[in-house]
């Protein structure tokens, strides 16, 4: 990795995490600015046989980058009842384990049989007849569904190489057997229930642990529909707070001053972690405040779909947290992080002087913006993520995974992409540039690099990546990658490994992409 020299652009190094490591973090970083430090591929190009590495497996998104003191490296993965460990050294792409999660052990489809599915879904990926059901058969097979997709999504790695991701209610903490070998098999080292740590009555109001992440003394913050929660790493001891009636179904984000946001269905919210409790009074710096919400049956998330963001690092920077509403006419939405300036008048229409500014959408969004902003500098971009023409079975409920898998392909995918920036003069948001494509449901992290921000496309079947640059949007490079399903990440990320190298958490089992030599 390079330096860290953009001090005022990057969040602070976090160093309870994983060093020196690519993606130690979901959403790159605590902040969850979803920026990496290694640059984009900025050129015109097809994607060749030889550049590319392909694990048949079960669906996967949660990932680490470990790296070792010897100059191995390997990535951590968790799949729909897995999990896993990938030597990625010099060129490999090679399985070192595999283990089953607890009260997840079951069969799922071997090699041959992922990839018959594969080579039968690109035969004609423009007719759904013949396109969808062997996907339809596939996720069958591996149970995967809208009630177990954030099983392992959210994930984190500490700096001593465990491995943190979670089922149902409970955490798991994977590591190495012997410890500082890529080559060691893995264990569950602990695991925690979050519902063993409540009373009856409480443990009844939590369900379906969301969101991981790692506070700057070293304790997992985590958070799921009625609880948020802190938790050492031995998976020991938790201190939480109940939030009845809130629904919490994102990603958080912590800063390095113990403030943790999330949220909910009802509020934008700051907790507070002091090293020993948490807080939600006003009195230790915690806040909330209600955002523009109009529940909509299209809208995945109840509330706001994504995951809040930090914007602001520098002595002399404002400090905000960005998020997309769920108003009726979606909204960026940034809010003051600490104290509210003294001088700042609560802007009309706006549901409290928290709100530091909100601006309307250009792009044409149905529900709410489901995908995380990406956040570097003074700049914040948002995606389209609301399907035009979703998939429904036969009682009218929206099949998530053949939406995803159809929409780009044979269906109509969320199109356009929006960039707003920070004016701290004036305390206003304003939108820099819009970019229209049909997009498939991933994430590609802003480069601190080289200003850019790569878009992950899906148009008529194919799959790609389109280079912009941060501040104009203007077009720099566009890689095909074919038409295969492997590239779709359901929901995961692309995650560059180095210059040449990018890692995705491909539906289909874990994908690496090389650069190919000029």
């Amino acid at each position: 990795m390079t330096d860290r020299k953009q001090k005022h652009t990057l969040p602070p190094n976090n160093p309870a995490l994983i060093q020196n490591s690519s993606y130690g973090h979901v959403h790159f970083d605590p902040a969850a600015n979803d920026a990496t430090e290694w640059p984009a591929w900025k050129a015109d190009f097809a994607l060749a046989e030889e550049n590319i590495q392909w694990l048949p497996w079960v669906t996967t998104i949660g990932t680490a980058h470990r790296p070792y003191a010897n100059g191995e490296e390997a990535l951590f993965v968790s799949g729909t009842n897995k999990f896993g460990k990938i030597r990625i050294t010099n060129g490999d792409f090679s399985w070192v384990d595999e283990i089953l999660v607890p009260d997840f052990e079951y069969d799922t489809p071997a090699v041959p049989e992922i990839q018959k599915t594969v080579e039968e879904m690109r035969v004609d990926v423009t007719k759904e007849v013949a396109y969808l059901p062997p996907f339809v058969d596939h996720v069958k097979a591996i149970r995967q569904g809208g009630a177990t997709l954030m099983n392992g999504t959210y994930v984190v790695m500490d700096h001593e190489g465990n491995y943190f991701a979670g089922w149902g209610t409970t955490i798991f903490k994977v590591r190495d057997i012997t410890p500082g070998d890529v080559y060691s098999k893995i264990e569950i080292a602990a695991s925690l229930n979050l519902k063993s740590q409540l009373s009856t009555d409480e443990s009844e109001k939590i369900n379906r642990l969301v969101a991981v992440s790692m506070t700057y003394d070293g304790f997992l913050a985590i958070a799921m529909p009625g609880i948020i929660a802190v938790v050492d790493r031995d998976l020991t001891e938790m201190e939480y707070i109940l939030l009845e009636g809130e629904a919490v179904d994102n990603g958080i984000s912590v800063d390095d001053q113990g403030g943790i946001y999330l949220v909910t269905s009802k509020y934008m919210r700051k907790i507070v972690w002091n090293g020993k409790t948490l807080s939600d009074k006003e009195k230790d710096g915690a806040w909330k405040t209600e955002y523009d919400n109009v529940p909509n049956p299209k809208a995945l998330s109840r509330g706001a779909g994504n995951t809040p963001a930090l914007m602001g690092y520098g002595d002399d920077e404002d400090k905000l947290v960005l998020l997309a509403d769920a108003g009726e006419k979606i909204k960026v939405v940034a809010f003051w992080r600490d104290e509210i300036p003294r001088d700042f008048v609560q802007k009309p229409g706006t549901k409290s002087s928290r709100i530091a500014d909100q601006l309307e959408l250009t792009i044409d969004v149905p529900a709410t913006i489901e995908w995380s902003p990406h956040v570097f500098g003074n700049g914040v971009m948002m995606m389209a993520s609301a399907w035009p023409d979703p998939v429904y079975d036969d009682q009218g409920r929206l099949l998530l995974f053949e939406t995803v898998m159809t929409a780009g392909a044979t269906r109509e995918a969320p199109k356009g992409v929006e960039k707003w920036s920070w004016d701290k003069a004036s305390r206003t948001l304003k939108s820099d540039w819009v970019v229209m494509g049909d997009l498939q449901w991933a994430l590609y992290p802003v480069s601190a690099a080289d200003n850019t921000v790569t878009l992950t496309l899906f148009e008529n079947g194919v799959y790609a990546l389109q280079v912009i640059d941060w501040n104009t949007g203007e077009g720099l490079g566009k890689v095909v990658l074919g038409n295969s399903p492997i590239y779709n990440t359901m929901g995961g990320l692309f995650i560059p490994i180095d210059e040449t190298r990018t890692y995705i958490t491909g539906v289909f089992g874990p994908v690496m992409i090389t650069k190919p030599a000029k």
